[in-house]
């Protein structure tokens, strides 16, 4: 129904830029460049290491190191003097499964900040997309006012030459004048929201500040999935993958609050020497549980996985929630793009082709003609946001389900 539209950054500032000194953007292009050069996604990215590195602590076989202690020192009695000598060794084993609990928080820590990277990848593509669809349509307006702008100029000169000769009055000019100059103000402020709407695009990628940016493509977006699909994308979104992981990670702690309820059991291995004697000795040591049994590791844990159940299953209603009413928007904003694409666009442009032909034969005044030339070009500048309003809506539709990322 409408042709795809390029805008050029460059065409903003008046300059002209051969082809191969653009960046050309289309919708496809700069949601892959949002998922590979954002900069929050690359910290987000950066996170998954560092939650990476605590896995070595936490698979480490022993918790603790080996401990060798030594005693010597003079004995004397008897009117003897020897010296005394005690070397061991000891080491601690945990034998309440701490191990495999603290292994499991951390895959689930990992887990966890894979889909935050995720869920802020997700959240950058959706801005980009918009910000990408913003300057698209800031294109599609400063076209409309470029054509406005040189219908406003060929007008003026026109009026300018039949009130030398007499053939109008000076309200007339006075009307031509004011229309050129609203027409240029409109022009310049339509260049300002394309080179905003393109800086904004820019700032996202990552883009040179000094290379030009062309964007290409159109805002008549396809329709979105079905909602019943799009229902069921939604518990595949990454903030709930991370709620689910942070619930694992809670439910980890709990495993080691429990295990920290039994005994360490540590062995010493010993070497003494007393005078001429010779002694080795073998220790036991049991670690009682007696004050410190993991009470608060379990109640903060326990505490934080109900807590993140909780959160888990009122983010999915509100999500749902959220899905079906901008599906509606979506379908109503659809429908009357359609009828006022249907109903005006056509008329509007008649008009005023007929506006213009009556003026210029004499059988329309000017201040009419203004009037239904303002009118055709605020229903094609209206129409350029009704199609804007429906695009917006099917990205929100795809952000929420979670099938834009």
């Amino acid at each position: 129904m409408y042709r795809v539209v390029s805008v050029a950054a460059a065409a903003c500032l008046g300059v002209a830029v051969a082809a191969q000194g653009q960046t050309v953007l289309t919708f496809e292009e700069a949601i892959a460049r949002a998922r590979d050069q954002g900069g929050a996604v690359a910290v987000a990215r950066a996170r998954i290491a560092e939650a990476e590195a605590g896995m070595l602590d936490a698979s480490a076989r022993f918790r603790d190191n080996p401990v060798v202690d030594a005693n010597a020192g003079p004995r004397a009695g008897g009117g003897v003097r020897s010296t005394e000598l005690d070397i061991g060794m000891s080491q601690r084993f945990e034998t309440g499964g701490q191990r495999p609990a603290r292994i499991a928080g951390a895959r689930a820590a990992i887990d966890r900040q894979r889909a935050e990277a995720d869920e802020t990848t997700r959240t950058v593509v959706f801005q980009a997309a918009s910000a990408f669809l913003d300057g698209l349509a800031a294109g599609e307006r400063l076209a409309i006012a470029e054509e406005a702008d040189t219908v406003g100029r060929e007008l003026l000169n026109a009026t300018e030459r039949r009130y030398a000769v007499g053939d109008i009055a000076a309200i007339d000019l006075n009307l031509a004048r004011l229309d050129a100059a609203r027409s240029a103000a409109t022009l310049r402020a339509a260049r300002a929201d394309l080179t905003a709407a393109v800086g904004g695009l820019r700032a996202l990628l990552h883009l040179p500040a000094t290379e030009p940016v062309e964007l290409r493509g159109s805002l008549d977006l396809a329709a979105p999935a079905p909602l019943d699909r799009l229902r069921a994308a939604v518990d595949a979104r990454p903030d709930f993958i991370a709620l689910v992981a942070e619930t694992r990670e809670a439910e980890a702690q709990e495993q080691l609050g429990r295990a920290l309820r039994r005994p360490d059991i540590g062995v010493r291995v010993g070497y003494q020497r007393e005078e001429t004697d010779t002694i080795v000795l073998g220790g036991l040591t049991v670690t009682l549980p007696a004050f410190q049994r993991g009470q608060g590791t379990f109640a903060t844990a326990a505490a934080r996985a109900s807590r993140t159940r909780l959160q888990l299953e009122t983010a999915r209603q509100v999500a749902v929630a959220d899905l079906e009413t901008a599906y509606a928007i979506y379908q109503e904003h659809a429908t009357l793009a359609d009828t006022f694409v249907r109903d005006s666009v056509a008329s509007a442009q008649d008009n005023e082709n007929l506006a213009r032909r009556s003026y210029e034969e004499g059988e329309l005044d000017l201040m009419n003609f203004l009037l239904i030339r303002r009118d055709a070009l605020d229903t094609r500048t209206a129409v350029v946001e009704r199609r804007l309003a429906v695009a917006r809506g099917r990205l929100n539709v795809d952000f929420i389900a979670g099938v834009l990322r």
